[in-house]
Order: C-alpha cells, then sequence, then structure tokens
C-alpha cells in the first residue's frame, strides 16, 4: 500500500530538473550555460534570477522542480557551516556560495505551489583534493571500480546534508541522492545515514539513492552490494533498475525516454522515470544530454509519453538546460509546454 507522501508525489504526474553547478553555470569548455560568463562562484549565484525560474516553470505546469546543491565538488550553491569546519575555509574563502539559492528559490516557488526536490551525492567533493582529503583521508578521485568510500566520508559528507535539511524543513519535498553505489564501497547501513540525514528536516520528505551509477553503461548485470544482497546494476538504456530497500520512489535515471513502469510501486517504491531533454554535442556520448540546450523530443512525443508513464502509475523528472540568469532552454520550454494539461 502506498504512503500519503507516494500518493501526494503520484499525483504531481511530471516535474522539472536543473543541475545548477558552479562547473556548469560558472564553467569553461563545453558547457552551454554561462551566457558567455566566468566569475566567481558567489557572483554566479548573485545573477540566478530565481523569479523567473519560478514563473517559467510555473507557465508550464510543472508538478514539482528539483535541483542540484552540488555535484563533485564542494562549490555548493549554499552556505555551509558543517563543510567549512571540516575542509577549515577560512572566513570568507568558503567554497560554498554566500547565497542561499536553495531557501531563495523555495520562496520564488511557494507563490504558485511548486514543490521542491534536492539533489545531492554520496561520493563527495571528490574532483577537489583539499576537500576530498579532509572529508575522506583520501585525495584520489573516485573512479569505476575503486572501492573508495569510507565510513569517514560517509559520515562526515552526510552531516552537511543533516545541516541542510534541518535548515530548510518542510521547504524540501523529496531528495535524489546520486553517488551511492556499492562498487565504490557503499553498504545500506552507509546510505541509511543520508536517508536519515534527508529526514531530519522533514520526516515526510521522499528519499531516493542511485545506487547502482555509471559503471559498465549499457549493461545488466547482478553485483552484490554489501549488507543488501544482489541487485540490479547499471542499465541506463532501456531498464528502470529496482529500488533499495531504503528508497521511497525508483532512482529511475535512464538515457532515452522509452521505459515504462509495469506497476505503480515496485517493491514498495514509487515507480518514478528521470532522464533529460538535451541533445548531447556528440551524437555518439548519449549520456551527455543532461544540462544540455536543444530538445530530443517533439512535445508530441513528450506528451504522449509523460502521459503514458502517469496512466500506468509511474512519476515523470525531465532535465532541462538551465542559463546563468534564470532562463531556460527556448526549445526545451516548447516541449514542455505540451505536458501544461496534465497536472
Amino acid at each position: 500500500m502506498a504512503t500519503p507522501a507516494q500518493d501526494w508525489f503520484l499525483s504531481r504526474k511530471w516535474g522539472v530538473f536543473f543541475h545548477y553547478l558552479e562547473q556548469a553555470q560558472n564553467g569553461e569548455g563545453n558547457f552551454h550555460n554561462t551566457n558567455g560568463s566566468k566569475t566567481d562562484w558567489n557572483s554566479c549565484t548573485r545573477e540566478l534570477d530565481v523569479e523567473k525560474i519560478a514563473r517559467q516553470l510555473h507557465e508550464v505546469n510543472a508538478g514539482f522542480v528539483g535541483i542540484t546543491l552540488t555535484q563533485c565538488s564542494p562549490h555548493l550553491c549554499v552556505p555551509s557551516e558543517t563543510l567549512d569546519e571540516i575542509v577549515g575555509y577560512a572566513s570568507g574563502n568558503s567554497a560554498a556560495s554566500n547565497r542561499d539559492v536553495v531557501a531563495d528559490l523555495s520562496d520564488a516557488l511557494a507563490k504558485y505551489d511548486i514543490p521542491l526536490f534536492l539533489y545531492f551525492t554520496g561520493d563527495g567533493p571528490m574532483n577537489d583534493p583539499e576537500a576530498m582529503t579532509a572529508f575522506s583521508g583520501d585525495a584520489r578521485r573516485i573512479n569505476p571500480g575503486d572501492k573508495l568510500v569510507s565510513k569517514e566520508l560517509a559520515a562526515k559528507w552526510s552531516a552537511v546534508m543533516r545541516e541542510l535539511s534541518l535548515r530548510y524543513g518542510k521547504k524540501v519535498s523529496g531528495w535524489w541522492v546520486d553517488g551511492l553505489y556499492g562498487p565504490i564501497g557503499y553498504d545500506f547501513e552507509m546510505m541509511q545515514q543520508f536517508k536519515d540525514a534527508a529526514r531530519a528536516g522533514n520526516p515526510d520528505s521522499l528519499f531516493t539513492a542511485n545506487y547502482y551509477g555509471c559503471f559498465d553503461v549499457g549493461t545488466e548485470k547482478m553485483v552484490e552490494i554489501p549488507g543488501g544482497g544482489e541487485t540490479i546494476f547499471a542499465d541506463f538504456f532501456h531498464h528502470v533498475v529496482k529500488p533499495t530497500p531504503l528508497d521511497d520512489y525508483t532512482s529511475g535515471e535512464v538515457d532515452c525516454l522509452d521505459v515504462y513502469p509495469t506497476q505503480r510501486l515496485v517493491d514498495g517504491a514509487q515507480a518514478f522515470v528521470f532522464s533529460f531533454l538535451g541533445i548531447p554535442e556528440y551524437p555518439a556520448q548519449v549520456y551527455n544530454g543532461w544540462g544540455a540546450p536543444g530538445c530530443k523530443y517533439s512535445p508530441t512525443y513528450l506528451k504522449k509519453y509523460v502521459k503514458q508513464v502517469n496512466d500506468l502509475g509511474g512519476v515523470v523528472m525531465l532535465d532541462a538546460c538551465l542559463y546563468r540568469d534564470g532562463h531556460m532552454d527556448a526549445d526545451q520550454v516548447e516541449a514542455l509546454m505540451a505536458l501544461k494539461e496534465l497536472l
């Protein structure tokens, strides 16, 4: 039987997701989201117009929205005393932003009754040697196959998440936690720390752990997660993996919108699909459309797909391109407008 939180989530039908990251909106190279600007992270976060984001989501009638706190980096889009204390950042020199983007965005979304989900990672600030050493005692980057996640990292990094959960309380309706991968050392006891952190501020918040990762992409095989038994592992293309026992909804990450739930609840978790609208810069790199501009689906296909998943008892989240100032990609907005009547 579904929980009240799962029933509420199903009623929201579909939502939009944004990668908002220092390496994207303030990055260099192939990122499209900078509007041609490169500044310090604090200046970048000050430029983000959260009211513009909320208006655009309201115009397409999105049921909810998700946004990253960070990814593989100590550059959070919110302040964090826990991060500063663990890494030892001096006053005014934190990698986290001075502006609390989540608090400001939550207030803007509340005007339109658009719930907020947050993205966090289990693999810590792995691309920053200084921060990674402070969190885990090991500055090496986590690579596929390396079991480098320690209990120390899980405890310290989930403490950052707990601080934020307590800060936002019921302003956050759910969490999507990436990088809780068995192959790099996570077991369910360590994963539980992140679920406890997510629930610290809002006991009703929904939680899912993206535990299978991007290892052996395109395969489907069984691996054993320590303390968790066997689970389906790593097929991003045409299969939504089964949930862990900790999940309120399936992590649902896929490359293509061509998967459909066969039942509403999968081992007790709400059926959920998560994919991107963007067109990869290089067609062969099918996985690199996250956060990218352009829309690889027609409005007609997108509407038909989301409606079918909804009719089968599932929820869909669509990753869209968010630019530095807060405007969304025009082609993607046009496609999302086709979903307006579904909610």
